[in-house]
């Protein structure tokens, strides 16, 4: 019989590289719901409020501090992305806590007394049980709490364990030296457990497991695994060395605990995380290998190295988060290791075997916190957005449809805020901020997108970033985010190439604009637009007002060999109008039609002047070229890389000789009966 856990998902985190954010995601017993922690910091985005006229500008920068922050805790509906606000608190909160039963919540927050000053505060710490949007109850853990900044940020990442019968919690103190409270909602009894953290609870409710910090061998970090008893008595488990940080996890059967296992380094070693399965009787076994890295190479550069261990190599740093599903049959486990991208594996527990390994969103979007439905096919996850919690969202692993949680106006625009400046750093590190011989930046963050190579990977992130974000946008009005709603619309429909969309939401930004410089560099995207829909006329008669417009009129005196000589101090936008000057004539719309846009051209001449628009179709292998009026041959597989064709076999035939004159002139005597014919084949 299964526990009366399953259905709850856990996460073993290996944690070789210090996570700095991420608050868990917990998920109800039937699968439905799911209790995720926003936090609201609008003073921190990524991008400045003028970042589309500030191409290659600085970020805005983050406030570390809890001052102008929201904590909201939300409960949201699977099926139909429906939200429920159960707490919002300008104070921190811990994230929540599903009970055994799927009917109450239950989190942590702190309430700080009034009239402080200083860097740290004082208030007391409660545990809240919530069962109904108007039934709540809390307990007061401690009444007098002093906790510095660092500790308030740290209580997001914190989330309580529960009994199974929903009469105690047990919850890490927060700040100062590791501890564990195990409070009864009842009785409001507290019980501290000294040097104790990540706790969890047996599913019978008996037993309590937790972890202490040690100081390992050569000074690196060590914990071991204990257990205590309801009616007391506490007994170590385990003190393997190789057992990392991660929380302690309960097998379904109730006699072992699951936790993650560094490697055992040594010489031509590999750096690996393995998944521990110990008994209650002390026995360990590793189960499961989740990732392995190989070391790096002694000449890699040191940034991809990691540290020198006492064994000489250089083992690179490897952080794995694994979420299993009620049944602890499959796991996704989000990889990181130097030099790679970040990843998703799902995989089968029992018989690693790997059903895929991909990115949910996009690499350029930091990822924490994975946390698998019962079921095991639907993956949630946390994005990088600055604050400490990050951005929730849901990955259907079958296939790999993306929910972006925003239940509220303010994580909204932190969404908004976060994809758009992913797109710009791609933008500014695949397209050099160039045009003709000199250095600047465009007009907008937007180039033109013909630069990118017609089909390539490259456009299809940035339409894939923009179809996220164009998600949040269509169901709202077109001023539902803010004065800046109308800029990303126009700049993730550009992306899309949805041209007629971005020219209907560039007059409304247009419009806006009070500054003769901006409505110059808009004029500037509206050219770019006309070219991406094919109005060429148009465009180079708007590029052509453009030049004249944006002509320095600036002259600076100089020295000169022959004497004072005036010069004129270029515009970056006369740089850009002539970058597009040039982009827009007959032979580059050409080459951009090929997807030769970007090849250097001697003489500034166009390689395919003077063929007849139908010749320049590329020659394809084997592919047929039907109303071209000529025949092409068809190119070899093996230049492309293939393999090259077989050569049919040969045949050769030895024919007997006719009578006549044999050899030396001698005559040939014919025998009474003929052979037969030989045959050989021969493979050529």
């Amino acid at each position: 019989m299964l526990s009366s856990l399953v259905g709850l998902s856990h996460v073993l985190s290996a944690a070789l590289a210090t996570a700095t954010f991420g608050a868990p995601i917990d998920w109800s017993k039937d699968g439905k719901w799911i209790a995720h922690l926003a936090v609201a910091s609008p003073d921190a985005p990524a991008l400045p409020p003028d970042w589309m006229l500030t191409p290659g500008g600085a970020a805005a920068s983050a406030d570390a501090s809890a001052a102008g922050k929201s904590y909201r805790l939300w409960a949201t509906r699977v099926e139909g992305n429906e939200s429920v606000l159960i707490e919002e608190s300008a104070h921190p909160l811990s994230s929540p806590t599903w009970s055994a039963d799927g009917r109450s919540l239950v989190y942590g927050r702190f309430v700080p007394f009034e009239s402080q000053g200083g860097s740290a505060l004082r208030g007391r710490y409660e545990v809240v049980v919530q069962s109904g949007l108007d039934r709540k109850r809390s307990v007061v853990v401690h009444p007098g709490l002093e906790l510095d900044a660092a500790a308030l940020a740290a209580l997001s990442l914190q989330k309580p364990a529960m009994n199974v019968d929903g009469r105690r919690v047990a919850l890490v103190r927060p700040g100062g030296d590791p501890a564990v409270w195990i409070v009864g909602i009842e009785s409001g009894l507290v019980t501290t457990v000294e040097g104790a953290r990540s706790p969890a609870w047996s599913p019978d409710g008996q037993r309590l497991a937790y972890l202490r910090p040690n100081p390992g061998p050569n000074g690196e970090a060590a914990v071991s695994l204990h257990l205590l008893g309801v009616s007391g008595g506490e007994r170590l488990l385990s003190g393997d060395p190789s057992l990392t940080p991660s929380a302690p996890v309960w097998g379904i059967d109730g006699q072992s605990i699951l936790m993650l296992a560094a490697p055992m380094r040594g010489p031509f070693r590999h750096t690996q995380v393995d998944l521990m399965r110990i008994s209650l009787e002390g026995f360990s076994a590793r189960i499961s290998t989740l990732e392995a890295a190989a070391p790096a190479p002694v000449n890699a550069p040191q940034r991809f190295r990691g540290p020198i261990t006492h064994f000489g190599e250089r083992p690179p740093a490897l952080r794995v988060d694994l979420a299993l599903d009620g049944e602890q049959e499959q796991g996704a486990c989000l990889i990181e290791s130097d030099g790679h991208d970040q990843s998703v594996k799902w995989y089968n527990v029992r018989t690693q075997n790997t059903f895929k390994k991909i990115h949910p969103l996009d690499a350029g979007l930091r990822l924490a916190s994975p946390s698998l439905s019962p079921d095991g096919q639907t993956l949630a996850l946390r994005v990088d957005d600055g604050s400490v919690a990050g951005l929730a969202f849901l990955c259907d692993l079958n296939t790999e449809a993306i929910t972006l949680l925003a239940p509220d106006e303010a994580t909204r625009e932190r969404w908004l805020d976060r994809l758009a400046a992913c797109a710009v750093d791609h933008l500014q590190t695949w397209l050099p901020m160039t045009a003709g011989d000199s250095t600047t930046v465009r007009a907008t963050v937007l180039p033109l997108m013909a630069e990118l190579g017609g089909i390539h990977p490259r456009q299809y992130r940035l339409q894939r970033i923009a179809k996220f974000a164009l998600s949040l946008l269509d169901d709202k009005a077109s001023d539902s985010v803010g004065d800046r709603s109308g800029v990303y619309r126009l700049f993730f429909s550009y992306l899309n190439r949805d041209y007629d969309s971005a020219e209907r939401h560039l007059a409304a930004v247009e419009a806006s604009a009070d500054d003769p410089a901006a409505r110059l560099r808009w004029l500037c995207l509206r050219a770019q637009v006309l070219l991406g829909q094919g109005e060429f006329e148009r465009a180079r008669g708007l590029i052509a007002y453009l030049d004249r417009e944006t002509t320095s009129r600036t002259l600076t005196l100089e020295d000169s060999p022959i004497g004072p000589a005036l010069t004129g101090v270029p515009s970056p936008e006369n740089v850009w109008a002539k970058h597009l000057e040039q982009k827009s004539g007959p032979g580059a719309l050409q080459r951009a039609q090929t997807g030769l846009d970007g090849l250097d051209v001697e003489d500034g001449r166009d390689p395919l002047q003077g063929l007849d628009p139908a010749e320049r179709l590329p020659n394809l292998p084997f592919a047929p070229n039907p109303g071209l009026g000529r025949d092409l041959e068809p190119i070899a597989p093996d230049e492309f890389g293939g393999q090259a064709p077989q050569r049919p076999r040969r045949r050769i035939f030895i024919e007997p000789q006719d009578p006549g004159e044999g050899p030396a002139g001698r005559p040939f005597r014919a025998p009474t009966q003929v052979p037969p014919v030989l045959r050989l084949e021969v493979e050529g």
